[in-house]
This record gives structure tokens, sequence and C-alpha cells, in this order.
């Protein structure tokens, strides 16, 4: 089903045109951490800290859907009142392409997902509700699905990707890695994709668990995702750890969570950690026993296996989970900060605006 937030972030971007992100091509300065990683005193000290550098910006107005390869390889951003999809390599070049394409009417698109190289544009095209896939070289393929689309998603290392569209007033169609499986009715909305396969959806307050097509697990409430094959729930301010037979692993309360403007989730889990964010507050990092071991300033706008991303007084953290020191630091590029993506090693990061603009980083 659409979701309410997405077109109200798109209205505010439209009446907001005048103060839009832009795009001046000049790098924010960027201030490293002086922290180097602690060592035997037989050892060399290496720091282990970066300058990030701005290699690419396009200004642009509308919902910010973006992604970026787990290998940071690729970059994929969305022009969403222009209908182009950007394709950006980590030394700044760039090819773009229109999404509307002989269409009479422009597309109203849902979502962007990068897999395998390519890029997946889920929309509202004129006659269909799909994806249009698209390479370095051009438009590759045109997947017809249904009426209306409802969101596209890949799981954190790229290894899945789902897409949710709707067929009729009672159906939907969850596409995952090409196999199709039919939803009724249809008022589901996709919350995550973990790298196990998991697919968590939401509908009418309750959250259905699927992994190839078929249900795992039905749970009451709808903040509720996935890592593995584990799902993390927020229950009242009560945050519970579940395995996939409903058992519950570990619970902490005055934990809960929930999702923010443009669809952010206030907790990331990571396989070492889980990054929740307090209400106007820190970020505290948990362990899977949800024991607290550190606290982050900021809210978590990204975390993968080796590097967590906050921010806060307008300047973005990214921080080592090795030892948690700060790697580097960069002031938040346009007037607002909508989504943080950062590649594996911590070399590549793409940034939006809330209402668009997008900034490409690499370590210099």
């Amino acid at each position: 089903m659409k979701n309410p937030v997405l077109i109200a972030v798109l209205v505010l971007g439209i009446i907001s045109i005048a103060g839009c992100l832009g795009g001046s091509g000049t790098a924010p300065t960027a201030s490293p951490s002086t922290t180097p990683t602690a060592s035997s005193p037989s050892e060399t000290i290496t720091p282990t800290f970066w300058e990030m550098k701005l290699v690419w910006n396009v200004s642009t107005v509308g919902i910010p859907f973006m992604d970026l390869s787990p290998d940071g390889s690729l970059s994929a951003v969305i022009d969403w009142n222009g209908h182009r999809v950007y394709l950006v390599k980590p030394d700044g070049s760039s090819v773009s392409f229109d999404l509307q394409g002989h269409d009479a009417v422009g597309p109203v698109i849902a979502g962007v997902a990068l897999k395998g190289g390519k890029v997946y544009v889920l929309g509202d095209y004129e006659g269909f509700a799909g994806v249009r896939v698209y390479s370095w070289n051009g438009k590759v393929d045109e997947l017809k699905v249904g009426s209306s689309a409802d969101g596209i998603m890949r799981s954190p290392s790229g290894n899945h990707l789902c897409y949710l569209v709707t067929l009729s007033p009672t159906e939907q169609s969850l596409t995952c890695d090409g196999i199709e499986t039919k939803l009724t009715p249809n008022d589901y909305d996709m919350n995550w994709v973990s790298d196990a396969g998991i697919v968590v959806l939401t509908e009418n307050g309750k959250s259905l668990a699927m992994r190839d097509g078929k249900a795992v697990l039905t749970v009451n409430g709808s903040h509720i995702i996935a890592y593995g094959d584990k799902l993390l729930v927020s229950e009242g301010n009560t945050l519970k750890i579940l395995s996939l037979n409903g058992s519950v692993l570990a619970t902490k309360d005055k934990a809960g969570f929930s999702v923010t403007t443009l669809l952010r989730w206030t907790l990331i889990p990571t396989k070492r950690y889980l990054f929740l964010h307090e209400p106007l507050g820190d970020t505290h990092v948990l362990t899977w026993n949800l024991s607290e071991v550190k606290v982050l300033p900021g809210f978590p706008y990204f975390a993968n296996e080796n590097f967590a991303v906050t921010a806060r007084d307008g300047v973005i953290h990214c921080y080592s989970l090795d030892d948690f020191h700060e790697v580097f630091s960069v002031k938040v590029p346009g007037d607002s900060l909508g989504y943080i993506k950062l590649n594996d090693d911590g070399k590549v990061m793409l940034v939006s605006g809330e209402t668009g603009g997008f900034w490409l980083y690499t370590a210099g």
C-alpha cells in the first residue's frame, strides 16, 4: 500500500523548493579523527582514520531514494521530480537515464535497489507497476507486475532483493529473488529483508515473517525487523529478540524502537552489536544479550559489520566497530540529512538530504 510518510515528505519537498538542497560541487570540510588503534609496545601504531572527499553531487527535489553497493563500486540515486536515475562510480564518473522513456506521463518512483551491478527501480509506470532495470550502459530489462508499486528492499549484503506490488483491491505480489508470492489482503508493507532471506511484512498491527515464499512466524505489532534468522520486536517500550519459532532469546525494558520520517528505523542490528537511538538523545550500543557497552553521539543513520555512522549537530561521525574510535567526520553537506550509506571498508559514503540532493564521498 502507499506509504503516507513518503507522500508527506514529498509535499514538504515541493513546498520548500526554494530552499532545496543544492550541489555546489565544493566539498564540505572533513575532520578526521586522531585516535589510533591500540597496539603492543613492540608494534608500530598504524592510524586507522581517513579524510573523506566529495567526488560527486547532484541537486534534486523529491523523495531521496538511493542505494550504494556493499563493495562501494556503484551508487544509484533517484531524481524523483526529474524522473531520472543516476549511476555513479567511486571516481565520480556517472551516467543517467530517463525513467519515463517513451511513456506519455512521468512515473511515480517507489524505491531503488542495487544487486549484481544492476539498478532496480520500482515505480508506477504508464500502464503498469513494476521494475525497470538498468546497468551502466542503459536499460536492460522491464518487469511488469501489477497496478501499484508499494516498496523495494535488499538485504544488507545484497544477496536478496524483494519488491512488493499491489495487483488488485484484494491482492498483492511479493517477489524475492525472482520468486513471486501472492498475498491477501492487499494491505501489507515491507519492513525488512535479512541476509538469511527473512522478509518482514506488516499488516493491520501484525507482522509476518516469511522465507522462500512461506510464512514462518506471525507476531503482534508492526515495529519488527530482522537480522539473519532472528527477529527484533518492539513491544510497548520493551525490546525483545525472538527466534523463528517464537522463543524469546533476550528482553530489555525501556528499549523500544520505532520508525521516523523517511522510514528510518531507530534500531539497526549488526553481527556484533545493536545500535538503538534513545528519543531526543544518543545511540546506545548493545550486545545481543542486550547489555550496553557504549554510547555514541546522535542518531544512528547506518551500520554494517565494520562501522557505525551517526550524526549530531550538523556533523556525520563514522566509528570503527573494533574499538569504537572515530574513523572520520564530515559536515552535513546540505540543509538537512536524509539517508546515509557506507560501503564495507568505510571508504565510500553516499549521503542524501531529506527532500533531495545527493553527495558521494570517497577516502582521500
